[in-house]
């Protein structure tokens, strides 16, 4: 991921994307909250839309949502964690967090039985890097985000002219004069 994230950003290091990816999970976490709570009060699917573009990309991390126990030597609360990556977002990445360190004693080293919840994440998201996407994949996928953006009447039009096309375009009788929009059609009397 280091090596990716360098392409853009040539001096960075180890930390540099793991705060990023942090931040990425923090606005998703968020995101998908507030989905779940406006459901919760009975919004229908249909009527919450997500405000992130990349929400759908990174729907596998609803898995990591559930909690599960675990023991911890830090507890970091989620409302510290979220002041974080609101100042990172504002430009205030020199401040400082306030954290509780848990005082019990240190045990010995030993190997967990659990993977690092942050080296998985890193793990999930590298795989998902690896995916590689075509161009028919990136262009659906911003359709989609504009077709969501339609009232559902012009969904369905839009919906409709699509699927007429790819049917032309799959029998080989779509050309440059195939479409026409807004053309108003007037009869002679």
């Amino acid at each position: 991921l280091i090596g990716k994230y360098r392409e853009d950003y040539p001096d960075a290091e180890r930390q540099d994307v793991v705060k990023k990816i942090n931040s990425l999970r923090t606005n998703f976490r968020k995101e998908y909250k507030r989905i779940q709570d406006a459901e919760k009060r009975g919004a229908s699917a249909e009527d919450v839309e997500p405000s992130l573009w990349y929400f759908e990309e990174m729907k596998f991390l609803q898995i990591q949502e559930t909690p599960t126990a675990s023991i911890s030597t830090m507890d970091v609360s989620e409302d510290v964690i979220d002041a974080v990556d609101d100042n990172e977002d504002r430009g205030g990445a020199n401040k400082t967090c306030g954290c509780t360190v848990n005082d019990e004693p240190h045990q010995k080293n030993r190997k967990r039985s659990a993977p690092d919840p942050t080296e998985e994440l890193v793990k999930l998201v590298s795989a998902r890097l690896q995916q590689t996407q075509n161009d028919s994949d990136k262009v659906a996928a911003a359709w989609a985000v504009e077709l969501r953006k339609m009232a559902p009447q012009q969904q369905l039009f839009a919906k409709k002219a699509i699927n007429d096309i790819l049917f032309e375009g799959q029998m080989g009788t779509l050309h440059r004069d195939s479409v026409e929009i807004n053309v108003s059609h007037v009869s002679t009397p």
